[in-house]
Parts: structure tokens; C-alpha cells; sequence
């Protein structure tokens, strides 16, 4: 059996004399966000709308992931437990097994994606390079599983390179745009030909994110007070979400390239880009190989393997399912999963919100929550037509339905046992 340490507290609280200080929480979860998606998601945004509409858009959709990236924060650090356990907490000992599957899957394909597209940045930017793309993807995803699996201190020592050198390339990039012949005036002034909708740009940002935001509470429960849960949540996402999105929509506008790295190339800085993607994907790639280990572990807690696979076992079975999909260049054809994982997951936190802030009964020691299966079903169709109909936030349509099901069912269901035990009593007391 393996100790507690080597497992990475997945089956127990993180104590109190493991959690993490406020400068290296911050710098771990600030390590997540500072994505090279983030770039992706504001060029797409920019180089359709307005600057003032793109920033607006920038604003409010961070502020709905901040919200959950804090409240599932702060239910971590309360319990000291990892995502997939706080979902046991809501849905059961197998019912949570839905939210871990949905978490591996998640971070697997959003692995096989990133390897697969550096893969092929190092092939087209370096036309030295002698070693074709699946061959690089696989060779990188080894490279992240490096930091992972040396556990929370693995990520926040490589969060300590990473974090300032991303964020100095970010602010050169930003800078550079200034030089111009455009200038800032032209960011500014630009009117996109076909202007996305608010609502869409808004729920690009949340349905990128919306996963991420999600399992930070596999990094919050190592917080030693919910207040730096607050604190690192807000820097984080301000720093990593705004702040990377925000350069990436003003590079956009600037060069006319919705593509980051194409359009760092348009400005001159075709190495930075490379050293940007560099470290943004390892700051990134670390932690999602980090959550689904986790997520395996959930998965086989009630097996004759739980204890007996450690968190470095879990991690390397993660990055090898990875690599397999990453060298088979699948990058298309996971995308639709990406959406359909997007309908999903939300749903998932709405439950765990309610149930860890309202109903406190915890549902650990059964099987199965039914009430919690309906709550996330519901809330993932009313997710789906939000999504397919163009109707608002797709993902925080979600949380809310299934926040809103849960709530009552689970009302209703405790009126129902407090008559129930009333009226036994009552026999009882007629009998006597």
C-alpha cells in the first residue's frame, strides 16, 4: 500500500501542514490560465468585434470563471480534497464516476490537441527540424509529464519559470504592436467586416475555460485559508485569462491574423511565439495531466487497485493514452468532443455548488445520487439547446438549470423522509 504522500492526498484531506503559501498558490494557479488558447480565444474575438466590445467581452466572461474557479476553490480547501472527490460528495461513490470520466476525457483530448499542434509548430517554424510532427507531439507530452509527476510541487516549481517568462513575452508582444505603422490608434479604431455577436464572444471565452475553471479546486485544496483562494483565483484569471486574452485580441486587430502565432510571426517575432507556446503549453499540460491522474484515481478507489497505483503510475498511464492519440494527428476529429465535453461538465459543478453551499449531506457513503444524475441530465439538454439554439452562455445555462433541479429535488426528497419518519413515529406511538 502506498503511502498517503505518493498517492498525492487523493484519497485523503491535503494537511494542513502540506497546503501551499499565498505567493506559490497564486503562482500555480496563475500557471493553468496562461494558456496558449487564451491567445487563440482573444484573436478569434478580436479580429470580429470591436476593441471596446472585445475587452467588455474579455471582462465579463473572466468574471463568471473567477466565480467558479473561487467557489469550487473554496469548497476544496474547506475539505482538502481534489474535484473528483468533492463530485463524490454530490453524486455518490459511483455516481462521481461520471464527473471522472468526463475530467480524463477532457484533459486527454485537450493533451492529444496541444501536442499535436506544437508538434507541428516546431515542423513548420524550424524547417531544420528533422523528426515529423506525431513523432514531436509524443516526445513533448513525455517533456510535461516531467513536472506532474512530481506532484504539486513539480507544477509550482515549473510555474515559477514559466508564469514570469510567458508573461514577459506576453507584455513584448503587446509593446510591439505600439511600434506599428497603425500604432494603438489602429487597434482602437478597427470595425470587424462581420461582427460577432456579444452573447457568442462572451460564451466562447466561458466554454473555453468553463473545464479549466472547473478542476483549479485540484490546486485550491492545497490553499491554507479560503481567502487565498479568493486572492489566487482573482490574480490567476486576471493575469492568465484577461490579461492573455487581451494580447492576443490587440496582436489580432494589429496584424490582421486571428492565428497567435501567426500573428506574432506578422510582427517580427516568430522566435518569441515559439518560447510563448513553450511555456504556456507546459504551464497548462502539467496540470491537466495532474487532474486526470486524479480522476483515475477516483475512478478506481472501489477497486482492488485503489492505494495500490501511485500518483507517478496514474500520471504515466494518462500521458500514454495521450501520446497515443497526439501522434495519430486526431486534432479534427477531437474538437466535437471538446464541445460535447463543454455541454457536460458545468452541469456537474452546478450540483456540486448546491449540494457543498446549501444541502450539506454529504452523499459519499452511497452509491449512486439519483437526484444529482437527474440534475446534471437535465441541466446538460438545457445546456445542448442553449448551445444549438445560439440562446446566451451555453455553459453557465447549464450550472444554473442543474443548480436550480438539484435544489429542489433535493428539498422535496428531504420534506419527503422528514413525513416519512414522522409518520413512523406516529404508528409507533399508536401501537404503544
Amino acid at each position: 500500500m502506498s503511502n498517503t504522500n505518493s498517492l498525492e492526498y487523493a484519497y485523503e484531506p491535503v494537511p494542513k501542514d502540506k497546503r501551499m503559501k499565498l505567493p506559490a498558490l497564486i503562482l500555480v494557479l496563475a500557471g493553468y490560465p496562461i494558456a496558449l488558447s487564451n491567445f487563440v480565444i482573444g484573436g478569434l474575438i478580436g479580429i470580429n468585434s470591436t476593441y471596446i466590445d472585445a475587452i467588455t467581452a474579455i471582462l465579463i466572461g473572466n468574471s463568471m470563471l473567477i466565480a467558479i474557479v473561487i467557489l469550487m476553490g473554496i469548497l476544496a480547501c474547506k475539505y482538502g480534497i481534489a474535484s473528483s472527490f468533492l463530485a463524490r460528495r454530490a453524486f455518490g461513490q459511483k455516481g462521481s464516476l461520471i464527473f471522472s470520466m468526463l475530467i480524463f476525457l477532457s484533459c486527454l483530448t485537450w493533451m492529444a490537441v496541444n501536442g499535436d499542434i506544437f508538434g507541428n509548430l516546431m515542423v513548420n517554424l524550424f524547417s531544420w527540424w528533422p523528426l515529423p510532427a506525431s513523432v514531436t507531439a509524443v516526445i513533448v507530452v513525455f517533456l510535461w509529464l516531467i513536472s506532474a509527476m512530481k506532484g504539486a510541487k513539480g507544477l509550482a516549481i515549473m510555474a515559477s519559470f514559466g508564469v514570469p517568462a510567458a508573461l514577459i513575452c506576453a507584455v513584448v508582444g503587446f509593446i510591439s504592436v505600439g511600434n506599428t505603422d497603425g500604432g494603438y490608434g489602429s487597434v482602437f479604431n478597427f470595425i470587424p467586416d462581420n461582427q460577432m455577436t456579444f452573447t457568442a464572444a462572451t460564451a466562447s471565452i466561458v466554454g473555453g475555460w468553463v473545464v479549466g475553471a472547473t478542476i483549479t479546486s485540484d490546486f485550491s485544496r492545497f490553499a491554507q485559508k479560503p481567502t487565498h483562494v479568493v486572492i489566487g483565483g482573482i490574480t490567476s484569471f486576471i493575469v492568465g485569462g484577461m490579461g492573455f486574452q487581451l494580447v492576443g485580441t490587440t496582436v489580432a486587430i494589429s496584424t490582421g491574423e486571428s492565428d497567435f502565432i501567426a500573428a506574432m510571426i506578422a510582427l517580427g517575432l516568430g522566435i518569441l511565439a515559439f518560447f510563448v507556446a513553450v511555456f504556456c503549453l507546459w504551464t497548462t499540460q502539467d496540470k491537466d495531466i495532474y487532474a486526470g491522474s486524479l480522476a483515475i484515481q477516483n475512478m478506481i478507489k472501489d477497486t482492488k487497485l485503489s492505494g495500490r497505483l501511485t500518483h507517478k503510475h496514474t500520471s504515466l498511464i494518462f500521458v500514454v493514452l495521450t501520446a497515443v492519440l497526439a501522434a495519430s494527428g486526431v486534432f479534427n476529429f477531437l474538437l466535437p468532443i471538446i464541445q460535447f465535453l463543454s455541454v457536460l461538465i458545468p452541469p456537474v459543478v452546478g450540483v456540486v455548488l448546491i449540494e457543498g453551499f446549501f444541502i450539506k449531506s454529504s452523499k459519499e457513503n452511497i452509491v449512486v445520487n439519483r437526484t444529482a444524475i437527474i440534475a446534471w441530465i437535465v441541466g446538460g439538454l438545457v445546456s445542448y439547446l442553449s448551445l444549438t439554439f445560439n440562446f446566451f452562455i451555453s455553459p453557465l445555462i447549464g450550472i444554473i438549470t442543474a443548480s436550480i433541479v438539484y435544489l429542489v429535488l433535493e428539498k422535496v426528497k428531504s420534506a419527503k423522509q422528514v413525513k416519512a419518519g414522522q409518520e413512523e413515529l406516529d404508528t409507533v406511538k399508536k401501537a404503544v
